[in-house]
């Protein structure tokens, strides 16, 4: 109980100092203080039509041969099949016993010195997001026992949850100046709108606009705002907010507010003369005249019934808190 306490501990610490790009490894050796293995096998992706999808796969001491050696006998893994459909269960497997005899087990696994695996899958309920992981050890004569597999089952998902808080928490350093003042991230999708990483909160922001939805595939509408190109879904509840970040999409979704309902043109003005730019400068900015602009700052006061530049800046940054 105190050495599983300890590995907690340097968990919690790991998640806030160890870079995204390391934290798994990182978190994986020091679980070996715990039930000592050789190498993993750590997917990540989603449940969609009854099926699993996997969308990425961290090798911990494999070569980058691995899959593509798996999938030529994939057909005969029991395991990778069983293992969805038996969510929260973890398998102990003396692969020479299981596996005897296939071709898997003469040139997949004694390749890769895979003699015995504990693995794990498991379902965000809410979001449907799959996590799967097998720890493997290679010496025919040292089997995972009972209480490490137990253990392996109550130590998974707190390595799913501290993987999950190290990446949003390592974020806004991988974001511009800009991105970082503006956007609070709380969830992540693929370019088709499936989600890779999503808080709780964005869950439940997004079920005050859809009462039903739930993962991984986002809302018809926020998946339409994306394919016009907009990066922005207005409902009539919530608002959600869309930046890219390499080959993913960042969202925030927050309930909507007064300001939301301003014109695109209403929104550059307010901008402008919440940042300090006068009448003049913002005219010349948007090639308009400053009458234009005092008219558009009336429409802008009274749509958010407020009567001063510091409750215009007020309203402006609560939408992006």
């Amino acid at each position: 109980m105190k050495s599983f306490s300890n590995f907690l501990l340097k968990l919690s610490c790991g998640v806030l100092e160890k870079p995204t790009g390391e934290f798994k490894d990182w978190a994986l050796n020091e679980a070996k203080s715990l039930i000592p293995f050789d190498s993993c096998v750590w997917g990540s992706g989603s449940w969609i039509d009854g099926q699993p999808r996997i969308h990425a796969v961290h090798l911990h001491n494999l070569d980058g041969e691995f899959i593509s050696s798996w999938l030529q006998y994939q057909h005969e893994d029991k395991l990778a099949r069983d293992m969805p459909l038996n969510i929260d269960r973890t398998f102990n497997v003396d692969v020479a016993a299981e596996y005897s005899g296939t071709s898997i087990y003469e040139f997949h696994c004694k390749r890769f010195a895979m003699e015995h695996i504990v693995a794990t899958a498991s379902i965000d309920a809410d979001t449907l997001l799959l996590n799967t992981m097998s720890l493997y050890r290679s010496s025919p004569d040292a089997p995972f026992s009972e209480e490490e597999r137990t253990l392996k089952e109550v130590l998974f998902p707190h390595l799913v949850e501290a993987v999950r808080t190290n990446w949003l928490t390592n974020l806004p350093h991988l974001l511009s100046t800009n991105q970082r003042s503006t956007f609070n991230s709380i969830a992540a999708c693929d370019t088709v709108g499936v989600l890779q990483v999503a808080m709780p909160s964005f869950v439940e922001t997004c079920r005050i606009e859809w009462p039903a939805w739930k993962g991984p595939t986002l809302p018809e509408d926020v998946q339409q705002s994306m394919r016009s190109g907009t990066l922005k879904f207005v409902g009539k509840n919530i608002v959600v907010s869309m930046c890219n970040l390499d080959d993913l999409l960042l969202l925030r979704a927050r309930p909507k507010i007064a300001a939301d309902e301003l014109s695109p043109r209403e929104l550059e003005v307010a901008q402008r003369f919440a940042a300090g730019a006068d009448y003049k400068t913002i005219a010349q900015e948007l090639s308009i005249s400053p009458s234009t602009i005092k008219v558009h700052l009336n429409k802008i006061y009274n749509k958010l019934d407020i009567n001063g530049k510091a409750s215009l800046v007020t309203e402006l940054r609560r939408m992006t808190h």
